[in-house]
């Protein structure tokens, strides 16, 4: 007899291997899965019973040592549980007062889209490659002319990469808003000769913009996503998304480009973001779209810590219910932790990428395919190994 102590997230795979029943492997894998949650500002009637619930079922509440002394009317505490000691405590929540129906149904709704990381995932379709076709992009090798750019989704094509975002913009900190016609121009030769050659049969182009007129020149010329780096700020943009039933990317931020690093004073973050989402969603699916993609704009409006915070805490979105993006391609988040320039950011973006998907990331957009390639390589490896 022997014992080895396992990764947690490798529980799945071996309570499959020893061959324990299918009923017997859904109810193990609930007691392995562990989730945490940062509740905030509880009355101290819904942190007791929250306590309690949470005892109860074998889980805990975390509360700071002064709380049962019960002298503040409101408490901060972390909720700590598997997966199926939470379903009875959010049932039971559901029947309570105080506030903590809301917290039931969060939970609730944390773990209806909780899916498991496919150990098969395929790569060509979690990263998206980036071509720029403009003269002031941040990392001067993604600058390509009409030819390059060509001569590049080529060569993606035959790498095996399935999307692929074109920007005609830049949209780094300090850059200004263009217009349409500007991004039309650059994009046009691009556009017809995707539609020419029916490349668009062959990948899924993305059209990086926050013009709605670019937007409908690029889906007509068979793009099939629009990244909108505005956050779909103009109400245009939902109508162009509807007309051709486009697939949209959703990206959190705050002014513009040029003025985005004043808005990073947050109350709560992550509740502005939720707020933020939840809002857009709802308007998205008032036009008839609901194939979104989310992505939490990593640079856009947030500091070095926030951006820090929102990929350890990646998995929080997952209660959308939608698939998560991460472009942190040699951003500045990344050079102010590394200290180098962008032209020495790959390593730093490798491992923050890496994390990312390892805490939720579904889809890494990116400069440097190759390297990210060997690198979902390598994670998905260990995550299918099983031994």
């Amino acid at each position: 007899m022997s014992i080895k102590r396992i990764n947690p997230q490798a529980i799945y795979d071996y309570i499959k291997k020893i061959n324990s029943d299918e009923g017997g492997l859904k109810i193990m894998n609930k007691k392995g899965d562990i989730f945490a949650f940062h509740i905030t500002s509880a009355s101290l009637p819904a942190a007791n019973i929250l306590k309690q619930e949470a005892l109860s079922v074998g889980g805990d509440f975390a509360t700071p040592y002064e709380c049962i002394l019960g002298q503040k009317s409101h408490y901060d505490g972390v909720l700590i549980a598997t997966k199926s000691q939470l379903e009875q405590i959010a049932k039971k929540c559901a029947i309570q007062p105080f506030g903590l129906k809301k917290i039931g149904k969060s939970i609730s709704e944390h773990l209806k889209n909780n899916p498991q990381s496919p150990s098969n995932m395929e790569i060509s379709s979690a990263i998206m490659a980036i071509i720029n076709i403009t003269p002031d992009s941040f990392f001067a090798p993604s600058r390509h002319s009409v030819h390059e750019s060509i001569e590049k989704i080529h060569t993606l094509i035959n790498k095996g990469i399935k999307l692929i975002d074109i920007g005609p913009a830049s949209s780094r900190p300090g850059s200004e808003l263009i217009e349409a016609q500007e991004e039309i121009d650059r994009l046009r030769e691009i556009a017809l000769y995707i539609k020419n050659e029916h490349l668009n049969e062959k990948v899924i182009f993305s059209i990086d913009t926050y013009n709605p007129a670019t937007a409908d020149f690029a889906l007509f010329h068979g793009f099939k996503i629009i990244n909108d780096v505005s956050g779909f700020a103009y109400p245009d943009m939902f109508k162009i998304a509807a007309k051709h039933h486009a697939k949209v990317i959703l990206m959190h931020t705050q002014g513009t480009p040029k003025d985005m690093d004043q808005f990073t004073d947050y109350e709560d973050l992550f509740v502005h973001i939720d707020g933020f989402f939840a809002e857009k969603i709802d308007c998205l699916k008032s036009y008839g779209i609901d194939d979104i993609i989310l992505d939490v704009g990593i640079g856009f409006a947030k500091n070095e810590v926030q951006n820090l915070a929102l990929i350890n805490h990646l998995k929080h979105f997952k209660h959308f219910g939608y698939p998560l993006l991460i472009g942190a391609s040699r951003k500045s988040v990344i050079g102010s932790i590394v200290e180098k320039p962008p032209l020495e950011r790959l390593s730093g973006t490798l491992a923050f990428h890496l994390i990312a998907f390892q805490n939720g990331a579904d889809i890494l957009r990116v400069h440097d395919v190759d390297e990210h390639i060997d690198c979902l390589k390598i994670y998905q490896s260990l995550k299918s190994a099983n031994v």
